[in-house]
């Protein structure tokens, strides 16, 4: 079946709370922080969009500031894990979010991801919705970044800052 492996499951789009780098960093011996990466410690994607522009002259040179990003996203969510959006939402200091794309878990562990995007910045909306189950809400969350970070499964990294938004 595809996406399916013995012991492993891939998920085509999550998001977590922490940066990924803290992870790789720690060549993964770090207990605490690769049980901040377990996929019961994510979010499934449900929806996922944004946009990042630069202004350009005539003959495509990039001038003046990268323009605000906001990152729109849903996810399902259990009742019981409701708080973290909320509680990010009222936090005054920017902090990490790590979406990963197309990642693949062994027992409940990341093994391997094609790309991820880790994003620093707040948590500016946070809307609610029933889901089709009473224990399920989706939550329509809005991330305004201050930089983006793209790394590839290779390890390659692009950063872009937006500075407009510090």
């Amino acid at each position: 079946m595809e996406g399916e492996y013995i012991g492993m499951k891939e998920i085509s789009v999550m998001v977590f709370a922490g940066n990924l780098v803290e992870m790789i960093k720690s060549s993964m011996n770090n207990a605490v922080v690769i049980d901040r990466f377990s996929k019961s410690q994510g979010y499934t994607i449900q929806q996922f969009s944004y946009s990042c522009e630069r202004v350009r002259d005539q003959v495509g040179t990039a001038f003046g500031e990268t323009q605000g990003v906001v990152i729109d996203f849903t996810v399902r969510v259990m009742t019981t894990r409701q708080t973290l959006f909320y509680e990010k939402l009222k936090d005054l200091d920017a902090d990490y979010y790590t979406f990963v794309f197309n990642g693949v878990f062994e027992d409940d562990r990341p093994k391997y991801c094609d790309n991820a995007m880790i994003v620093d910045g707040f948590i500016v909306d946070v809307e609610e919705s029933a889901a089709n189950d009473n224990n399920q809400a989706l939550m329509h969350v809005k991330l305004l970044a201050r930089e983006l970070t793209y790394i590839h499964h290779d390890g390659s990294e692009l950063s872009i800052n937006i500075s407009n938004t510090h």
